[in-house]
């Protein structure tokens, strides 16, 4: 039996994968498959994934042409046959125990999601970080508020492939349009208080590049994001409303505002945001915080960006 389906989207990244592959195989947790997906890779990934294949015969391995990490986690999805699924990136890796622990606790609680805590490793230095601030009352209301990624999370598969949360292919931010739904269909979720997972944040990965006009992903995935919950009766509207004022106001513009042509993406955003949550200032978790935050936020929605490029650690 397949306890866990680790899924490892792969695009140019020789330089990181073997530490990466050597954090999975190594798992203290032996049943489980892992689902390399190789994105159209044009430099040595594809090598390294069939030296890998010959040293552990739980490695599945697919070729496709390159289409983005969505549509590689989406082939690896559809191949998957764990009870879980865990996502790992290519360039990141993961504590020896992480499946162990993380599946454990999921069959001591019942728990359809379980969530823990992670490293973020930038130029050497490893700082250990919450899975989630505390905004909400309830472990769920947490969650969801804190949930655009899909590392760091062990899911049951039938939650993803019962209610169709597969991801949004050709664009970026494509796990922020259905992650956070991951949620809304767990009868329970648990998590562990510890680091397990390590995001490692290097130059030229897919967030941390430069300007190209894919950027203005973060609205379409967001709209898709709306639309679904739309659907569903918008369950949980504070959470996710606060979950969207904070991403497309003030965590894009930490990153925008490093291009000049990141003022129009920023244009683009307030746009959408005042056709469909004109009324984002009454949320409830945005009234609670801190002055200079709203000040800042409301800033961002005035579009008075050469105002908030004088003003220094507002958000802090």
């Amino acid at each position: 039996m397949v306890k866990v389906s680790v899924i490892v989207p792969i695009y140019n990244v020789e330089a990181y994968l073997t530490k990466c592959l050597d954090s999975i195989i190594n798992q203290t947790l032996k049943d489980i498959e892992i689902i390399l997906v190789n994105d159209g890779s044009t430099d040595g990934s594809k090598k390294i994934i069939q030296e890998y294949k010959k040293k552990d015969k739980r490695i599945i391995s697919l070729e496709k042409e390159n289409g983005g990490q969505g549509s590689a986690r989406n082939l690896g999805l559809k191949k998957a046959k764990g009870d879980y699924i865990v996502f790992v990136d290519s360039d990141d890796w993961i504590e020896n125990d992480m499946l162990e622990i993380m599946y454990n606790k999921a069959l001591s609680c019942q728990s359809d999601i379980v969530v823990c805590d992670y490293y973020k490793v930038k130029d050497d230095v490893k700082e250990s970080c919450k899975a989630f601030d505390t905004y909400g009352t309830s472990l769920m209301e947490n969650c969801i508020l804190n949930s655009s990624g899909p590392c760091w999370k062990m899911i049951k598969r039938n939650i993803i492939i019962d209610n169709n949360l597969y991801f949004p292919e050709g664009i970026i931010y494509e796990d922020y349009a259905v992650v956070p739904l991951y949620f809304l269909f767990a009868d329970k979720i648990s998590y562990v208080e510890r680091p397990l997972y390590n995001y490692f944040i290097r130059k030229g990965s897919t967030m941390n590049q430069e300007f190209n006009n894919k950027l203005y992903d973060i609205v379409d995935a967001t709209n898709i994001l709306f639309r679904r919950l739309e659907q569903y009766g918008f369950p949980y509207y504070q959470e996710y409303e606060y979950f969207i004022i904070k991403n497309i106001f003030r965590e894009a513009y930490i990153r925008l505002k490093e291009f000049d042509e990141g003022y129009k993406v920023l244009d683009y955003i307030v746009a959408w945001a005042k056709v469909n949550i004109p009324n984002w200032y009454k949320n409830k978790y945005f009234k609670e915080e801190k002055m200079k935050k709203r000040i800042f936020t409301y800033l961002i929605y005035k579009r008075q960006y050469k105002l908030l490029a004088g003003i220094h650690n507002l958000r802090k």
